[in-house]
């Protein structure tokens, strides 16, 4: 009985490398079905239209310094962990997501390069991806990087330097609908294969439903780009139905790394989301501090993601009571130094968020009476 002869399998492509003083370097491109690159061509689409029809008080040179900032810091952290050169596609949208929301005092539409404050925008992504590749309890990091890094950048820089992205996109209808169109096809384009559509949903239903109510009972809001007070119908399409809001719902709230896994884990995400939204919402009477409660409710659902988990998952087995060192367990987890900034940093965003209704600086600047920053 002879042998079968042996089967030669052809080598598989080669990995691309560069060579550095005689050291091969393996390089990593991005892959063609990665959702980050749908992800990344949406949002560039809705730079462009704010440079061009929506008057987005952003610079060019604003857009690309954060870009390249979150490339080079994402690039040179995974290089040190993993020695290989990787796409650094979440750098890339990191400092895409922050230029889109981030806003310098000073900086007008059509000032194409200015650097104004573009120290502020360099440390927001700087902020953002250290929370990312430092603040990892379990190994996995923990708060969606752009958000928790512009929460933070606008408390600690404060409303006299720098301001989120109106809630208003501007008087052009036609640009502002095809911003929606962008969105709203941009949304299915992402979502729908990740199955994520019905978290967006768990979001906005009851958003709309908890700002409907607070725009019945008579609250209001100031906004520099509005004479007087926001009060009814449009109190509750302003920040319920805003582009601004869709964006963080379609595509920062939905990012696979830090939103829960399990489908009914997703929905109890976007619920908690939007609870914890609408309360901190339900203090602020300016537009700088609605959208602060819009994004720090973001930092609390995903610090609670772990238990989100947890709570969600079907159950293998009877649930087991508490045994006596189990809170001594709790209290060790705390004392780690990843868990304890979890902790602390989801606590004092909203904290923080909720002072801003006092703060008498934030409503002159948005009324227009302090200083020539935000001006139109």
């Amino acid at each position: 009985m002879t042998a079968a002869p042996a089967t030669l399998v052809p080598p598989g492509p080669r990995r691309p490398e560069i060579v550095v003083r005689g050291q091969r370097i393996p390089v990593v491109l991005p892959r063609r079905g990665d959702p980050r690159l749908k992800l990344s061509a949406v949002i560039m689409t809705l730079h462009v239209l704010g440079q061009t029809v929506l008057d987005f008080k952003v610079s060019i040179a604003q857009i690309l310094v954060s870009i390249v900032a979150g490339a080079l810091i994402e690039a040179t952290v995974t290089y040190r962990r993993q020695h290989q050169l990787v796409w650094p596609a979440s750098g890339i949208l990191t400092g895409s997501g922050v230029a889109f929301i981030l806003r310098a005092s000073g900086t007008d539409h059509g000032d194409w390069w200015s650097l104004i404050g573009i120290g502020f925008f360099v440390v927001a992504v700087a902020l953002s991806l250290a929370f990312k590749h430092l603040v990892r309890p379990g190994g996995r990091h923990l708060f969606n990087p752009s958000n928790v890094g512009l929460v933070w950048a606008l408390l600690v820089i404060g409303p006299s330097q720098v301001f989120p992205q109106y809630l208003w996109w501007g008087p052009n209808a036609w640009g502002v609908a095809f911003a929606y169109a962008v969105i709203l096809v941009g949304a299915l384009w992402i979502l729908r294969p990740l199955r994520m559509l019905p978290m967006a949903a768990s979001f906005l239903v009851p958003f709309a439903v908890l700002i409907g109510v607070l725009a019945a009972t008579g609250h209001r809001f100031v906004a520099i780009w509005h004479d007087g007070p926001i009060a009814g119908l449009s109190y509750w399409w302003t920040i319920a139905w805003s582009p601004e809001l869709l964006v963080f719902v379609f595509f920062m709230i939905s990012d696979p790394q830090t939103a829960p896994r399990s489908p009914l884990g997703r929905m109890a995400y976007g619920t908690l989301t939007a609870l914890v939204a609408a309360g901190l919402t339900s203090f602020q009477p300016t537009e700088f501090g609605i959208k602060l409660a819009i994004l720090s409710s973001l930092t609390v659902s995903c610090a609670l993601v772990p238990l989100i988990e947890r709570l969600t998952a079907a159950p293998a087995r009877p649930a087991r009571p508490v045994r006596p060192g189990q809170a001594q367990g709790w209290a060790r987890a705390l004392r780690r130094p990843s868990v304890a900034a979890a902790v602390i940093i989801a606590l004092a965003a909203p904290l923080n968020t909720a002072v801003l209704a006092g703060n008498d600086q934030v409503m002159l600047i948005e009324r227009g009476l302090t200083g020539e920053a935000n001006a139109q």
